[in-house]
C-alpha cells in the first residue's frame, strides 16, 4: 500500500471517527440545550408562559450543597442520589395530616401518571420527626423516600430551601421541584392541581433526556 492509500485511509478513518463524536454530542447535548432554552424563555417571562409552567420558577435555579441523610428503610439519601433524576420534594411543617397527606398523594398520582416515564422521577418527603407520618401513610406508598434521621441535618437541608426561595412570597404546603443536576428550580404551591404538575414535568421530561 503507497504512502498515499494509507493517508487516504486514516483520514477516512478520522472523518468517520469526528462524526460519530458530533452523533453522541448531539445526543446528549440537543435535548439538553432544548430544556436550558425553555427554561430560560419561562424565567424571562417572570416564571410563567400562559399554560406553559404552571410552578412558578425558582430564578435563578438553585444547587444544594453537600449533605447525607438516611431515610427510614435504612437507605442514605445524598447529594449524589438528588442527582440523576427529577425530584418532588415535600417538608411538611407539622404532623402529617390532612394537607400533607394529600401532597403525598399527588406526588405518587403525577408520578403514575407519567407511565413509562415515572422511573425518571423520584419521590421525598423531609420529616422532621418520624412520627409526622403514619405507617398507613407508608404503607400506601411504596418507593416514597422519607428523610427522617439526623435533625441536624435536616434543618441543614431545609434550610438551604428557604434560603432558596427567600427571595419568593412565602408559602407552606409546597411542593418543590429538583432538576437532575440538583438544583432546586420550581415549586407548585397547594392550590396547583395535579394535573398541571404533571404538564410542566412532562414537558420537562420531553424536552430534555437528561435524567
Amino acid at each position: 500500500m503507497s504512502n498515499d492509500t494509507a493517508q487516504t485511509s486514516d483520514d477516512v478513518l478520522r472523518a468517520k471517527s469526528r462524526r460519530k463524536l458530533l452523533i453522541i454530542f448531539a445526543m446528549f447535548a440537543v435535548p439538553l440545550l432544548a430544556a436550558t432554552v425553555y427554561l430560560h424563555m419561562v424565567r424571562s417571562s417572570g416564571g410563567s408562559l400562559g399554560n406553559t409552567a404552571n410552578g412558578e420558577l425558582v430564578n435563578p435555579a438553585v444547587p444544594m450543597q453537600d449533605f447525607s441523610i438516611s431515610t427510614l428503610d435504612g437507605e442514605v439519601f445524598d447529594l449524589e442520589t438528588l442527582r440523576g433524576l427529577w425530584t418532588l420534594m415535600y417538608l411538611p411543617k407539622g404532623p402529617c395530616a390532612e394537607v400533607c397527606e394529600k401532597n403525598i398523594y399527588h406526588m405518587r398520582q403525577v408520578r403514575l401518571a407519567l407511565n413509562h416515564r415515572m422511573s425518571r422521577v423520584q419521590r421525598v418527603v423531609v420529616a422532621q420527626f418520624p412520627e409526622q407520618l403514619s405507617d398507613q401513610v407508608r404503607q400506601d406508598h411504596p418507593g416514597l423516600k422519607v428523610l427522617s434521621d439526623d435533625a441536624d441535618m435536616l434543618a441543614t437541608l431545609a434550610g438551604q430551601i428557604d434560603a432558596a426561595v427567600n427571595s419568593m412570597s412565602a408559602q407552606e404546603d409546597v411542593i418543590y421541584l429538583f432538576d437532575p443536576f440538583g438544583n432546586l428550580m420550581m415549586r407548585f404551591a397547594p392550590d396547583v392541581p395535579p394535573k398541571k404538575i404533571l404538564e410542566d414535568l412532562k414537558h420537562l421530561l420531553k424536552v430534555s433526556r437528561i435524567g
